[in-house]
């Protein structure tokens, strides 16, 4: 070293031991000049791969630019004016003084073009070169002070080396501060034009390792409570847009890899199996498929390959973090051996302790980078898992849809999906744990010897513990998600149907199912609780007992062994550092437990088959057809049997084909064969055209009126309002406060059936599709409106006469107007032709015609041009003003609780029709809007806020927390609602469109989550930056009072306050955590609080047993209203129905019809008036003694899933031969015989796997079955075909024929011989008598009659 710098390279005495310390000219020349340019050539590579591979756009030259660029320049010039002084010399003195400016000058002219090539990659603020300046800066301050020293004793001895330092270090100062300041952004970039960017993206690197960009939300969430509007957007790399199709992307990869992979051992094995056995394909197959070798797509490795990289760039920092750890124990060695020694220089002391500070300093900000990069991969494996399932939900088959439920898939998106963000924060424990563990065990070594031993085997012992403990920990995880599918699953369901359950009382029965799944999902919550804490005190109590074993077993195994106070508190700072592997390592692998059963559960559902979109050709078809079916068969899934077989049908272009058949023979199931919705066994289906489907049970999304209608369709006003008048729409709006932006609740709760339906068919007419798909859309709305629909939108003279027209009908007065009619008998075409062609073949079909025809059809084509005003109010949506206050609250689960769990009264005629508990409830909540209408939402979050603004981030952090809570529920609850119209979304081909809803659903979401996050990295960074000046303050008193302090003190001062940091850090997070999570237990407060309806039963004034003998019913002067404050509905109703009465009640929507036999069962509570059945009132009793002793079969027709049997006696009163008589009385018995598990038979849930006919004599089979003096009918025969119908009219003819009956009709000629008819017009009796003398008054009554064909 001598010879290339013509002095020594390292003097211990003129670096160590002197009051003033210095470096050799030779270590300042080389070492001080290199470590920059080292750094900077290492790091190049590097940086120039990523920034070719993220190329943000170029800027454009700024001031900025143009100074740092300039400055750039000089310091080049500047190296290499002193290379050029060298070797301008006679003789060049020493090989150093040409290397070093020559290795700086090329080192300065990298970083001016590194500034040019950041400019035009659109890096706005450089990372690598403020350390570089910094570095270089550092370097230069020892030869700064070295060379004024030097001036000042000997004077400057070359003058020009002298000014050219001083130079290069004042634009080294200059370059490291431009480096602090931004560039604008690049050109054409998003953050142009984002209204609201997140500063993150133009925020300098000073700011972004220190998350000072965060600091203005905190002040404003401080300052003001924090609103939607209040967000940032999210980064674009964060978006759906973009994190979603990179999961997707590599999970195809993995699919088609894993298949060509079970293609190939498939191939192989047959090809052996066929040497062997002469023509056994079949045989084969089961043998192959018997071995379960075929492999499953791995979603992890998928996950691996869309997110390990950035994730792989957390890990780095933590590598680091871990190893910067070390560091100060170290130091704490070196410290304590300084109080120790007397005649050590005091710059030792004062170095050490702002060391300490750097280290401690340096390690936060790495390790709130490494949770920021572990966060941030979280948030978009969410993300990207909510997209990748919600993608899946819109195409998987009939079958899948079975196997995986909508609170399971809710659960996937929720639970399974929360899982992998909460592991990614703690995943890289499992690598650096050991690593830890490793490297503390080793210093300790150096120090202990092999005591440190001792503390292994503790360590070693705690493992096989906490193994078994993982792996029963697994079991119960599995089977705690089943219990929770299963629970959330059951509560779905009793929430879709509440009341149902109210209605028959079997409330306790539903609530003992839940209480049965509760309790066993709390044995095993109890169990994992019992071995967490296990688990949790042996790893807490293991750093503690490790230290002790290690130290007894130091001090006892020899005398010389003494734990001083160096070895005591260095091996306790060390003994801190192990503390948090060994307490973390439990918590991580049981996420890891927990994360592998998620994963389990999303890769099963994503394998799940997917319906096949070629199943249905849409090119090649037969000329003049545009729908061809060729020897279909069909079904629902692959292992049931065919639905349809031999299916031949042609439909030529601008026909109208009418599908009639029985109750369950594949009517609706032709229309999904169609669409592409079931498995195709055989044969082939063409379709020429784009498609518009009404579904039978109309679909409404939770959308305004008109959204509904247009379904992402641009607006057309003229074409709106003439749809709206060919629907009978249009005097429904006129009374709606909103008109058609009028928000339509989740499922249309505010609208009845036929408001429903008839928005349907205006959303299929608004499409104008080449085809319509029509599935019995007309039994749901009243006779008259059904001609109106028919006249003017489907039969031959409608807005679709030249459109090809499929239409699943009961109405056999509409089938001499269609061109076609297909006649279906158990899943095959029995008879096909015109109307007069099956009359002419007097077959099956012409005698059902015969037994139900009216007397004269032809008079249907003379009915009379009705007037509008007068006959269409009758289907109005509601003239009540406070139909928008009903839209769901806030929270998901909440959300369908306080919609229906408490009294719900929902009358599906009028929106009016909400229980007063309800409506109190939903004012109290805050409503979930579009973005833009939070209002109540941000009401609720600044009266939280205004009560504890306390302090910046505890105030900031709780109200991003209720913004995002407030965010999350409308993912789910838009995701149920897709899943319950899936076909209709398919058959409209709307898919993308929905994928981009939900996709903008949840990036809303991460909007409010992800400032969460960084306000913890906020936080964290600043606590622990006071933990550090704690070190920091400690060591220098230490330092500063050597001579009063003992080495044990020192050491207990310093090792506790690197202590402190943790349990800052710790403290105020733990407190916000609370503050957060309280609103929880203030949503279940304010839920308990919610007002309930009356006691299910009064003791002393419960009825007799044999109540009601007779069945007589007395209104009087009966009023109710739906909540304080409305109009009545029903207004002074008096009347009195003998015992075994038929009364039949007809009336416009909204007449008060359901509202009338809902009183009768207490849903309404009276506002005035009463009711009294028998001489009772039933005000007085108890609501299960009056609800259990009426019979209702409600309007729409609701099942639970679980057996037929629960369906119909969920109390197992009656027995097996009960429950088959009524089958038999309600025609089911056929259909359940050819069951294999007969009344044991399973209803997959809400009864999809029956047809709503089916669905509708399940209903009449529980009526019959309970057979009590009174039944209420609330046009319960709508979806069923007129001659079962007409047999079930008889049976309750039969059945009920001395019981009081109410029956509410839209077919009036079902009530044509009941005692009396009630006529209800807005609240009040119109008329009230026999049917012949209501028909002879030509009031009311007979212009419905005459509407129907019927007088």
């Amino acid at each position: 070293m001598k010879r290339f710098c013509g002095a020594e390279f390292w003097n211990a005495n003129l670096t160590l031991h002197t009051e003033s310390p210095d470096l050799t000219p030779c270590f300042q020349n080389t070492v001080l000049v290199w470590i920059p340019c080292i750094f900077l050539w290492v790091s190049f590579p590097f940086y120039h791969f990523y920034l070719k591979q993220n190329n943000k756009g170029y800027i454009m030259m700024s001031v900025l630019n143009k100074f740092k660029t300039f400055f750039g320049v000089l310091l080049w010039l500047i190296c290499w004016l002193d290379l050029f002084y060298e070797l301008g010399k006679s003789r060049v003195q020493y090989p150093v003084n040409i290397v070093s400016p020559l290795i700086l000058g090329i080192t300065m002219l990298l970083a001016t073009v590194l500034i040019q090539y950041e400019r035009l990659r659109g890096v706005q603020s450089s990372g690598l070169l403020f350390i570089f300046w910094m570095l270089a800066l550092l370097c230069a301050i020892v030869p700064f002070r070295s060379r004024i020293r030097e001036a000042l004793d000997k004077g400057v001895t070359d003058q020009l080396r002298f000014t050219t330092f001083y130079i290069y270090f004042g634009l080294l100062l200059f370059q490291l501060i431009l480096s602090c300041f931004n560039e604008k952004p690049p050109l054409f970039s998003s953050i142009v034009t984002d209204p609201n960017p997140c500063p993150e993206s133009t925020a300098g690197f000073l700011s972004t390792m220190t998350f000072w960009w965060f600091t203005s939300m905190v002040i404003k969430g401080y300052r003001n409570p924090l609103e939607d509007k209040d967000l940032w957007s999210l980064n674009k790399k964060d978006t759906s847009e973009v994190v979603v199709p990179t999961l997707i992307k590599n999970w195809e990869t993995e699919k088609a890899k894993v298949q060509r992979k079970n293609q190939a051992v498939y191939s192989k094995s047959s090809n052996k199996v066929l040497n062997h056995v002469d023509g056994g394909t079949e045989e084969a197959e089961v043998l192959l498929l018997g071995k379960n070798d075929t492999k499953q797509p791995s979603f992890l490795k998928a996950l691996l390959k869309a997110y390990g990289s950035y994730f792989l760039i957390g890990s780095v920092y933590k590598l680091m973090q871990d190893l910067i750890s070390f560091v100060n124990p170290q130091l704490l060695n070196l410290l304590i051996n300084f109080t120790e020694q007397k005649d050590v220089p005091s710059w030792w002391g004062f170095a050490l302790a702002f060391l300490m500070f750097f280290c401690a300093l340096l390690q936060t900000i790495i390790l709130h980078q490494h949770f920021q990069y572990c966060f941030v991969t979280g948030m978009r494996l969410r993300t990207a898992i909510i997209g990748a399932v919600y993608r899946k939900a819109l195409v998987i088959t009939n079958s899948a849809k079975r196997s995986s439920t909508v609170g399971e898939i809710v659960n996937l998106m929720s639970v399974d999906a929360q899982r992998f963000m909460d592991l990614t924060t703690f995943l890289n424990l499992l690598w650096s744990a050991p690593l830890q563990i490793i490297l503390a065990l080793y210093f300790l070594w150096q120090k202990l010897g092999p005591s440190v031993l001792a503390g292994v085997a503790v360590m070693v012992l705690l493992i096989p513990l906490n193994a078994a403990i993982a792996m029963k920990t697994r079991a119960f995880q599995v089977e705690q998600m089943q219990y929770k599918d299963a629970r959330i699953k059951l509560m779905s369901e009793i929430l879709n149907g509440i009341k149902v359950l109210k209605l028959y009382a079997w409330e306790n029965s539903f609530k003992e199912k839940v209480k049965q799944i509760r309790e066993k999902e709390l044995k095993v919550l109890r169990k994992s609780a019992y071995l967490g804490a296990v688990s949790i005190f042996a790893w807490t109590s293991a750093p503690f007992l490790v230290a002790l074993t290690t130290f007894a077993v130091y001090v006892t195994v020899d005398d010389k062994n003494v734990l001083d106070a160096k070895k005591a508190f260095v091996s306790l700072s060390l003994f801190n550092i192990l503390r948090f592997p060994l307490n973390m390592l439990p918590q991580v692998i049981s996420s890891l437990v927990q994360a592998s059963v998620s994963l389990k559960r999303i890769q099963s559902f994503l394998s799940h088959d997917e319906l096949d979109p070629d199943s249905v050709d849409k090119k090649n078809i037969a000329s003049g057809c545009v729908v061809t079916v060729v020897n279909g068969k069909f079904t629902w899934a692959k292992s049931d049997p065919a639905t349809l077989h031999s299916i031949n049908l042609m439909v030529p272009h601008g026909s109208l084909l009418a599908v009639v058949g029985h109750v369950g023979c594949g009517k609706s199931s032709l229309v999904s064969a169609l669409l592409g919705e079931m498995e195709k066994l055989e044969g082939e289906i063409s379709i020429r055209g784009s498609v518009a489907y009404v579904s039978q049970q109309a679909w409404i999304q939770n959308a305004t009126l008109r959204d509904n209608i247009l379904f992402g369709k641009p607006y057309n006003a003229e074409k709106y309002s003439s749809i709206l008048e060919a629907c009978a729409l249009l005097t429904d709006l006129e009374v709606l406060p909103g008109g058609d932006q009028t928000e339509i609740g989740e499922k249309g709760i505010n609208l009845s059936g036929g408001q429903k339906q008839r928005v349907s068919i205006a959303r299929a007419l608004y499409s104008e599709a080449d085809i319509y798909l029509l599935d019995d859309p007309l039994s749901a709305v009243d006779a008259h409106v059904a001609k109106h629909i028919f006249d003017k939108v489907i039969g031959p003279e409608g807005l679709l006469k030249d459109k090809t027209r499929i239409l699943v009908t009961h109405g056999i007065t509409f089938l001499p107007l269609v061109d076609n009619i297909v006649v279906l008998v158990d899943g095959s075409v029995s008879e096909m032709g015109s109307y007069q062609e099956l009359l002419t073949q007097n077959g099956a079909f012409a005698e059902f015609l015969r037994n139900y025809a009216l007397e004269d059809v032809v008079e249907e084509d003379e009915a009379i041009e009705l007037e509008e005003e007068e006959d269409f109010p009758e289907d109005t949506l509601s003239n009540h003003v406070d139909m928008i206050d009903n839209e769901p609250v806030a929270n998901e689960a909440r959300k369908q609780f306080f919609r229906q769990i408490s009294v719900i009264s929902v009358d599906l005629e009028n929106p009016k029709k909400m229980s007063t508990r309800k409506r109190k409830c939903s004012e109290r909540k805050a409503a979930e809007h579009p973005p833009d209408k939070r209002s109540s939402a941000q009401k609720l979050i600044h009266t939280e806020t205004a009560e504890t603004g306390r302090r910046f981030y505890v105030a900031t952090s709780r109200q991003l927390k209720r913004l995002e809570s407030v965010s999350r529920s409308p993912i789910y609850s838009h995701f149920s609602e897709t899943i319950t119209g899936t076909s209709v979304i398919r058959a409209y081909g709307r898919q993308d469109a929905f994928v981009l809803i939900s996709d903008k659903k949840v990036d809303e979401n991460q909007k409010s989550y992800y400032p969460g996050i960084v306000s913890n990295r906020w936080l964290g960074i600043r606590i622990e930056f006071i933990g550090n000046c704690v070190v920091l303050f400690a060591a220098l008193f230490a330092v500063i009072e050597k001579s009063k302090l003992t080495p044990g003190l020192v050491g207990l001062s310093v090792s506790y306050a690197l202590q402190v940091t943790m349990s800052l850090n710790w403290m105020v997070r733990m407190t916000s955590d609370l503050e957060s999570n309280i609103v929880a237990v203030e949503r279940v407060k304010e839920y308990s609080e919610t007002e309930t309806e009356a006691p299910w039963i009064v003791p002393d004034k419960r009825p007799p047993e044999d109540w009601p003998t007779h069945g007589k019913v007395e209104f009087n002067d009966y009023s109710v209203r739906y909540r304080e404050g409305l109009d009545l509905v029903l207004k002074s109703l008096t009347l009195q129905v003998k015992g075994g009465e038929k009364i039949g009640i007809v009336g416009r929507t909204g007449a008060g019809k359901s509202s009338m036999t809902l009183c009768l069962f207490r849903i309404l509570e009276a506002a005035a008036g009463e009711i009294t059945i028998d001489g009772v009132k039933i005000s007085e009793i108890g609501l299960h003694d009056l609800r259990s002793k009426l019979t209702i079969i409600p309007q729409d027709p609701v099942l639970f899933s679980g057996t037929l049997r629960m369906n119909l006696d969920p109390f197992e009163k009656y027995t097996d031969e009960d429950i088959w008589k009524v089958l038999e009385l309600s025609h089911l018995n056929k259909f359940v015989s050819s069951q294999p598990a007969g009344i044991n038979h399973e209803c997959s849930e809400g009864g999809e796997n029956l047809s709503v006919g089916q669905r509708q004599l399940v209903c009449l089979a529980r009526a019959l079955l309970r057979k009590t003096r009174i039944l209420v009918l609330d046009e319960a025969t709508a979806a069923i075909d007129l001659e079962t119908d007409d047999l079930i009219q008889s049976t309750i003819r039969t059945q009920f024929e001395d019981c009081t009956v109410f029956t509410i009709a839209h077919r009036l000629n079902t009530i044509l011989d009941y005692t009396r008819v009630l006529v209800l017009d807005k609240g009040q009796i119109a008329e009230f008598d026999t049917p012949t003398n209501l028909i002879a008054k030509k009031g009311i009554f007979y212009g419905m009659a005459k509407d129907a064909g019927l007088a």
